[in-house]
């Protein structure tokens, strides 16, 4: 009886035995589980791994937008300064809101005043304008994806003029640019080239036509965290018609810029430029100062939500 009572103990041990390898090898013939793979990121001409900030290339601009749902007003004055004949200072100044309405486009709506001391062989020609225009900006290239930022920007706005001795009238001005900027040196060196073209009709009726082409190039050195400095080159070419013939004058300027973030919301940025050459169209003299002013300033301040 107890032989019998072994052997039978042995053989469901066996079974057992058999029945636990079976079920092991059936576990290796299962296909292992793989994690799931990471997302992969985002890429998107509006996305950049390293931003620049637009106002850091002086009268340049980078070609950056705001981020969609993103806002930040700025305040801008421009002064420009010395004519051919007698003096002349003007001022002005832009109040803008700049909103992230898409991805990749920014709307910035603007109102804009400006005053003018002039004189003329002992006659006052001071005037003075109110305007208001909108900017939108449209991103075509990324630096991530190809290397270069590429922006398009549309600018159309009004003044409405009251100079001394004569009528109101309004001016219509349109812009069209091209904003690009590049990485040349990450988080150190970058550079930015910009082409305009201002078609403006100026009145009273019957309007005056007239444009003016620019193409301007920077480089921009960050210094240290949050303040860079820049210079650049720039060329304007004055036309009394909407496209690029009858040619009025032209002017090349130069200078320096500085660009400081002084909070995480707060920024502020200074140029300055001075005419190195030009020629006016039947004036002497080796500058054009009878269409554009022989210095240019340009102070910013910006803050974002």
């Amino acid at each position: 009886m107890k032989l019998a009572s072994a052997l039978l103990s042995a053989r469901l041990g066996l079974a057992l035995v058999g029945t636990c390898a079976a079920s092991i090898a059936s576990a290796a013939d299962l296909p292992s589980r793989k994690a799931a793979p990471a997302p992969a990121p985002v890429v998107s001409a509006c996305i950049e791994s390293e931003g620049i900030p637009t106002d850091a290339f002086g009268f340049t601009t980078g070609s950056d937008v705001a981020e969609k749902g993103s806002f930040g007003p700025s305040l801008t004055y421009n002064g420009g300064f010395g004519t051919r004949v007698g003096s002349s200072n003007g001022h002005a100044l832009t109040l803008q809101g700049s909103y992230g309405l898409f991805p990749c486009f920014e709307v910035g709506p603007y109102v804009l005043g400006n005053f003018t001391n002039a004189s003329a062989g002992g006659v006052s020609a001071d005037s003075g304008a109110l305007g208001a225009g909108v900017e939108m900006k449209y991103k075509l290239l990324g630096r991530d994806m190809h290397g270069l930022g590429l922006t398009l920007v549309i600018d159309p706005s009004f003044n409405r003029a009251d100079p001394d001795g004569a009528g109101r009238f309004t001016t219509y001005n349109t812009g069209i640019r091209l904003f690009a900027d590049k990485t040349l040196i990450p988080n150190t060196l970058y550079a930015a080239l910009n082409l305009s073209q201002d078609l403006t009709w100026t009145g009273p009726s019957p309007y005056q036509r007239s444009s003016t082409f620019t193409v301007g190039g920077s480089l921009s050195w960050q210094v240290s965290d949050g303040l860079y400095l820049s210079g650049e080159v720039r060329h304007m070419r004055a036309h009394n018609e909407l496209g690029f013939g009858n040619e009025a004058g032209y002017a090349t300027f130069a200078g320096p810029g500085i660009f400081w973030q002084a909070t995480k919301q707060l920024a502020l940025s200074a140029a300055y430029n001075i005419q190195i050459a030009g020629k006016a169209k039947g004036e002497p003299g080796n500058l054009d100062l009878t269409n554009f002013s022989q210095h240019l300033v340009k102070v910013k301040l910006g803050y974002s939500f």
